[in-house]
């Protein structure tokens, strides 16, 4: 017989279920689906057969699940809304979970043991935006939880990507997209950092890929394979902010701020989005434009951090300093910071073309390379380090990103073989030796 709370198979004779611990005996079924299977037994074994594998257990909204709904056999529908999780301990992957919405409530779907690996299997592991149907034993807590017992009642219906450029995505304004929006990318991972929720790739030196810890835990994710080549990567959108807008500062746009200048005098001013088109670490300014409006910014510290073509969002004051409007970026609340879309990777993506570490004077842009040369410089770095490289009557800089990815003791004149990826670091080229790559650095003798 079937268990009425979890809906697995269990012997006929059983008082408690083997797999969620429900009382089998004594459980009151108050779902009118049990009610109609049950009339469908008397009547037809094939009818009862068929109503319960054709999943006409009906959607409950989510708000509607109460504590009198707990251990219940309950069907949900909703949207991903958080990246997955898992619990990692010794034994391995022992939990999967994620939390989907349906407008009218959020929920955590939960995967266990043996599930996870066909879930895996079955590539069911969903992503933000993806909608999943879900049966299963429902859990009244803290926070509403559906205890998944068979993947055959977890479906995944994957949403559509649009595909778009790194560039675009790198220049898009704050309102350009919408949290959650599927997209798709390609380019070249050119750096990886690893946090407790996952990684955090660099795309092209421009966009952020956030990797959720479960798709590499889980093996759906290989950062290696990644980096070996163009890929071709889908994902939705999310706007990092490293500053949170703060109340009291009035949002205007610059050309409003330029032409009724007095108006605006002495107001603390939230400029959204601007380029900045010059910068002097002398003086401390910036100047940014925006629609062809330009201003000068000044900042008591950290003008040293941003360059160029940078988009920047900005909080301060705006004044007139020795006969020409500014804004002011002096006080606590004060900022200037670089808002950026960034991708939360889903667990799909494809290499486009496959590249091959190359040895000789092919340093053209993102290209693999194996260089062999003497250490002329180093510097410990927070992490790794930075060399500089002489081989045949030229420097090379080479940044290592973490100091695990170096074989051997780095020394002035010590001979050492690089295999990494060229990037650009300011105006100039370097090899970037890579974590969790095939990249690394070897110390020859």
């Amino acid at each position: 017989m079937k268990c009425p709370s979890c809906g697995l198979e269990i012997p006929d004779d059983s008082e408690i279920c083997p797999y969620c611990t429900a009382n089998v005996k004594k459980r009151v079924r108050i779902k009118s689906i049990y009610v109609l299977a049950l009339i469908l037994i008397i009547v037809s074994p094939t009818y009862a057969i068929l109503a319960y594998t054709s999943s006409d257990v009906q959607i409950t909204p989510i708000k509607d699940l109460t504590i009198d709904d707990n251990y219940n056999f309950i069907h949900v529908r909703g949207t991903v809304i958080k990246y997955p999780t898992v619990y990692d301990s010794n034994y391995g992957v022992t939990q999967l979970g994620f939390v989907i919405s349906d407008g009218t409530g959020e929920i955590s779907v939960k995967i266990y043991r043996d599930q996870i690996e066909r879930v895996v299997k079955e590539h069911k592991i969903p992503g933000i935006g993806d909608v999943v149907d879900v049966e299963g034993t429902f859990s009244y807590g803290s926070r509403k939880s559906v205890i998944v017992n068979n993947v055959e009642f977890l479906h995944v219906i994957k949403g559509s990507f649009e595909h778009i450029s790194v560039k675009m995505l790198n220049d898009a304004p704050p309102w350009a997209f919408k949290d959650g929006t599927l997209v798709s990318i390609e380019g070249n991972i050119t750096g990886v950092r690893e946090y407790s929720f996952g990684m955090i790739s660099t795309i092209d030196d421009s966009v952020d890929l956030v990797i959720p810890y479960a798709y590499t835990a889980l093996d759906v994710v290989n950062i290696k394979t990644l980096g070996s080549g163009v890929a071709e990567i889908c994902g939705s959108l999310k706007l990092y902010r490293s500053k949170q807008p703060t109340s009291g500062y009035l949002t205007v746009n610059l050309e409003d701020l330029i032409e009724n200048p007095e108006r605006y005098n002495g107001t603390n001013v939230h400029i959204l989005w601007a380029r900045i088109i010059s910068k002097n670490e002398i003086s401390r300014v910036i100047k940014v434009s925006e629609n062809n409006t330009n201003i000068t910014v000044y900042s008591k510290s950290g003008v040293n951090y941003y360059n160029v073509g940078d988009n920047v969002e900005i909080q301060g004051k705006f004044v007139r300093y020795n006969g020409t409007w500014e804004i002011k970026v002096t006080k606590k609340n004060d900022f200037i910071a670089e808002p950026k879309w960034e991708i939360i990777m889903h667990p799909q993506f494809s290499i486009i073309h496959k590249k091959d570490y190359r040895e000789g004077e092919n340093m053209s842009l993102y290209s693999l390379v194996k260089l062999r040369g003497i250490v002329a410089d180093y510097r410990v770095m927070n992490s790794g380090y930075l060399v500089t490289l002489w081989n045949d009557n030229r420097t090379y800089s080479v940044y290592v990103e973490s100091q695990k990815n170096v074989h051997g003791h780095i020394d002035y004149g010590k001979s050492v073989v690089v295999m990494g990826m060229i990037t650009k670091y300011k105006s100039g080229e370097e090899i970037k030796v890579r974590d969790f790559t095939e990249d690394y650095l070897e110390v020859v003798f």
